[in-house]
């Protein structure tokens, strides 16, 4: 379907980009879109995402994990992953007005404007059109198997599957001086490559023959596999087509449930060729354009996207003959259906529009409350805002969803489903609207400070997701901005708020002498290269986490720390973090990443006045020797919606803010102590 969506801001590390031409590819395009063989449909049928869901399920509740999973069900996925245009706003490396292919998926969408990395990026060269440019990203491709097949001047190669990849890798090969052999169900395929890059063919059935007769019984030097198959037969004929010590390179998704015979017997290679070159799949060098130095990495993503524009521009392949049709982007169901008909290549146009689309567009009290309902905007449309905090905004009486910022389609989408008035990618264009009292920001950490500061200067209250900023002095950059206007300003500790937290908080309060607290998380493990992880985006676990179980403690005993120590684990995965207080009292917070995650989240033992307080999962309280009321619940709580209601209560002037930016401040800093103390060990 095609969706009007508001255009993408100027990306930090790259160029926005007016596109002119993109390519819906037979093959990984369709998978992409919308039927049998949907993203959607895909992910539901892999048993290990099920499994994730359970997870999910066991951690935040099973009502949490049945909206997370029906809002992905509901998402629009862009699609595409190669386009080519002119670069209209761009970071200090760009050139204005350059034309360029552009590469990735979810950056070179089909859409009239895209936000592309700079790394994704190439200057396509003179001569070249957009149409041709278009091609690019599956140009280098196939560019990146020919690499991995180390072909040399000379050499036989044998391509297995003539689809567009194939078609392109063929005409690659014999650019490279080799004799190309090719085979495909398809008739007219064999005759495409047949003229287009001189090779010799025949049907499956036959390719055994032909190579035997064109290397005097030797085999081929190469094989290239760029069919795609669930079938493990043409990956087992690629090693009997095969010479010995030849090599054999999957870059299409084939079977491979391997026969050892011919290869073990001809002592082959088989590798695997990932997409388009070195960088791809690695966040530093296609979100934060870090390249690879050439001295180390020759052929790189984009070093492999420029190779192939020169190609291009100096005529040693074509595409022109590879596409099938050209459909204005409104017509994108037609240009879809012409690919799952059989056609190799087709492109969607973008008419020429000369300018971009606008987007469619410490205080614990408000001094002046606000007896109406609060306009409220969420900056920062992920899973868990559109699971958690959308809910719990409808479900309050004195707020109203007004705004919302986030990525092109998101924004859109949020708009429609939630009837909101103002969906933009610019968060200027929502603190400018007067209908706008409140944000709610939600973005990746690094983004925190920057945009509640730009909050604050356009008088808007904030409710800041945790944590409050990477850095104690972006910390109190954010404190002076929300004092200099006059603004609230909470942070997202909405542990704090839970019913048990509120009921142990009366229960301490009650208890004088010392206090023991010990926070236990099994947080679970994330993938390494989650953004998270990143120092410069997420802050790590115990920057990016901890900060919730630190301010807990802090809370619960009402103090600051005076000495603080903390322990890492190697992979910064797990930690444990203590303080100690004035008076005696101490806290620790166990982080473990590497226990069951079937087993219970968190759990909070409190040692005082000769008894036990046991806090389970934010399920139930329980008091040993201790006077309090316990709390029994079959949901988990956290504290999410009451947070929220208290911001709001605070803003209408009834209440005061159960959180503040001090704390924020507070838990930043002595995240930061711990991770520099562990550093020391």
């Amino acid at each position: 379907m095609v969706k009007e969506v508001p255009a993408p801001t100027v990306p930090a590390n790259g160029g926005l980009v007016r596109v002119h031409a993109s390519l819906i590819s037979s093959g990984t395009e369709l998978s992409q879109s919308t039927g049998e063989g949907s993203l959607i449909k895909k992910a539901l049928a892999q048993p290990e995402l099920i499994g994730r869901a359970m997870q999910l399920a066991l951690r935040e509740g099973v009502a949490f994990t049945a909206r997370a999973v029906q809002d992905i069900a509901d998402t629009w996925f862009p699609a595409g992953y190669s386009c080519a245009g002119e670069v209209i706003g761009a970071s200090d490396t760009m050139l204005i007005g350059q034309r360029v292919a552009g590469a990735g998926a979810g950056f070179a969408n089909h859409a009239e404007f895209n936000a592309v990395p700079s790394n994704l990026l190439a200057a396509v060269p003179d001569g070249v059109s957009y149409h041709q440019a278009a091609f690019t990203t599956v140009g280098a491709i196939a560019m990146q198997g020919v690499r991995r097949a180390e072909v040399t001047l000379g050499e036989t190669v044998v391509v297995v599957g003539l689809g567009l990849i194939g078609q392109l890798t063929a005409q690659i090969l014999q650019a490279a001086g080799c004799t190309v052999i090719g085979t495909d169900l398809l008739a007219e395929r064999r005759t495409h490559a047949e003229r287009a890059a001189g090779a010799h063919t025949a049907p499956p059935e036959d390719i055994d023959a032909l190579v035997r007769d064109m290397t005097e019984g030797q085999g081929a030097d190469r094989v290239i596999l760029t069919a795609s198959t669930r079938s493990s037969e043409p990956t087992n004929q690629a090693f009997s087509l095969c010479r010995e010590r030849g090599r054999v390179v999957m870059v299409g998704a084939m079977g491979m449930d391997l026969e050892r015979t011919a290869f073990y017997n001809k002592e082959l290679d088989f590798v695997i060729s990932r997409s388009a070159g070195p960088g791809r799949y690695d966040r530093a060098y296609e979100e934060r354009g870090i390249d690879y130095p050439i001295g180390y990495v020759r052929w790189t993503e984009q070093r492999n996207m420029a190779a192939f524009l020169n190609l291009l521009a100096t005529g040693r392949i074509e595409v022109d003959s590879l596409i099938n049709a050209t459909y204005p982007v409104q017509q994108a169901a037609a240009a879809y259906e012409a690919v799952r008909e059989g056609a190799l290549a087709v492109l969607l146009t973008y008419g020429h529009t000369e300018t971009v689309k606008e987007p469619v567009t410490l205080i614990r009290q408000a001094a002046e409350p606000k007896t109406s309902d609060i306009g409220i905007a969420l900056v920062g449309a992920g899973m868990f805002a559109r699971s958690m905090h959308i809910p719990n905004i409808k479900a309050n009486h004195h707020l109203m969803l007004s705004a919302v910022v986030s990525g092109s389609a998101s924004a859109a989408q949020i708009a429609e489903k939630e009837s909101i008035g103002l969906a933009t990618t610019a968060l200027h264009e929502v603190l400018d609207a007067p209908q706008v009292n409140a944000v709610l920001i939600s973005t990746r950490h690094h983004l925190h400070a920057q945009q509640a500061v730009a909050a604050a200067h356009a008088g808007k209250h904030i409710y800041l997701e945790k944590p409050m900023a990477l850095t104690v002095a972006d910390c109190e950059a954010v404190l002076n901005a929300v004092e200099a206007n006059d603004v609230l300003l909470t942070v997202g500790f909405n542990r704090r708020a839970a019913p048990t937290a509120r009921a142990l908080k009366a229960a301490l309060d009650r208890i004088s002498g010392p206090k023991t607290i010990l926070f236990r998380v099994n947080a679970g493990t994330i993938p390494a290269n989650h953004w998270l992880n990143d120092p410069n985006e997420g802050g790590g676990r115990l920057l990016g986490e901890g900060v919730h179980f630190i301010d807990f403690i802090c809370g619960m005993l009402g103090a600051e720390p005076t000495s603080v120590c903390g322990h890492l684990a190697p992979d910064g995965q797990s930690f444990v973090l203590d303080m100690a207080f004035a008076g005696g009292a101490l806290g620790s917070v166990v982080y473990a990443a590497y226990g069951d995650p079937a087993f219970p989240k968190e759990r909070v033992e409190v040692f005082a006045g000769g008894g036990t307080a046991v806090l389970d999962d934010f399920k139930t309280l329980t008091f040993h020797n201790m006077p309090g009321d316990p709390v029994r619940s079959r949901t988990q709580d956290k504290g999410h919606a009451a947070l929220l209601a208290n911001f709001a209560a605070a803003i209408r002037g009834e209440a005061d803010l159960l959180v503040t930016g001090t704390d924020g401040l507070r838990a930043t800093r002595i995240a930061l102590q711990a991770a520099h103390n562990a550093s020391l060990d």
